[in-house]
């Protein structure tokens, strides 16, 4: 059966500004092959169906009522409230939205929804399209997050991001090719919340405005670097500055102390993936991370949208 609608949304790396971005710092974030898809077919059934796929396999299938929908104003603790919750905001947004009754809802990522590449921004970005509203106002009304992930969402190169209210500050950069051959993804294996973490970054910390302006300046060298030990000075002080911030050890010192290259850790601290950067062979990269029993290793060219 061929859908009534169908949208797509990427997934996406922060490369600089984590947390920091809260509070107003420039973050480059790049958007990947990855993405979700939502697709809206005619149904027979009263309720709104909810079949959710990952890589190709359901894994998650519920009906939803307009009582439901009507009365979920929290993001509830279960998959099936967070997606009544958002279709709540949506209509609180368009309240001509979800007027048609008799729907089918199938979406799909292709990419494992433990990786944090973005399960949840990928769908609020979906459903907006879908209810005709803005993407920022509705992630706003359903997430404590920066929005930076509806920016990569909708783009198809990398971004310098500025929160900035439901219209953020976005400008399209070149990343510099010259590294792109030197870099790497390697997932740690330890999923975070972001929706938690970030709570808890809001709660417990304030930032100077010192930190935020330099953070701001670390995310252009990154783009303006001349040479590898440049970028990796970026990292470097990148990595110093949020560890500060945070009372934690920065992922290189804490779990790969002899390596040959900088390691910066990508979203929330603790388990999501990390950027890798060697003079080292792509086979040596794989070995030391097989090592470390991390088996979960992208090429910058096999993850980020706009390469071949």
């Amino acid at each position: 059966m061929k859908p009534l609608f169908k949208y797509y949304s990427n997934a996406k790396f922060l490369l600089t500004g984590e947390y920091l971005v809260l509070h107003g710092a420039l973050a480059l974030a790049i958007p990947l092959k990855y993405g979700q898809v939502l697709e809206v077919f005619e149904s027979e059934e009263t309720d709104l169906e909810w079949l959710a796929y990952e890589k190709g396999k359901l894994w998650l299938k519920f009906s939803i009522s307009d009582q439901e929908i009507e009365i979920q104003t929290n993001e509830g603790k279960t998959e099936k409230d967070f997606v009544c919750f958002l279709l709540n905001k949506a209509k609180k947004l368009n309240p001509s939205f979800l007027n048609l009754s008799r729907l089918k809802i199938r979406t799909e990522m292709d990419f494992d929804r433990s990786w944090g590449l973005g399960s949840s921004s990928t769908l609020i970005n979906n459903v907006a399209q879908w209810a005709e509203v803005n993407p920022y106002d509705l992630h706003s009304l359903v997430s404590n997050g920066s929005g930076f992930d509806i920016a990569c969402a909708n783009y198809c190169k990398p971004i310098l991001f500025r929160r900035y209210g439901s219209h953020p500050l976005i400008y399209p950069v070149v990343f510099p090719e010259k590294f792109m051959s030197q870099l790497y993804f390697v997932y740690l294996g330890k999923k975070q919340k972001s929706r938690d973490s970030v709570h808890a970054f809001l709660n417990d910390s304030t930032c100077e405005q010192e930190k935020l302006d330099e953070l701001t300046q670390l995310s252009k060298d990154m783009l303006s670097a001349k040479n590898s030990q440049e970028f990796d000075k970026v990292i470097k002080l990148h990595e110093f500055l949020v560890s500060e911030l945070l009372g934690q050890e920065c992922v290189k010192e804490k779990l790969f102390p002899d390596f040959e290259g900088s390691i910066k850790s990508l979203g929330a601290w603790g388990g999501d993936f990390v950027m890798v950067r060697s003079d080292l062979s792509t086979k040596e990269i794989h070995s030391y991370f097989y090592r470390a029993g991390l088996r979960t290793i992208f090429s910058w060219k096999e993850m980020i949208l706009g390469t071949n």
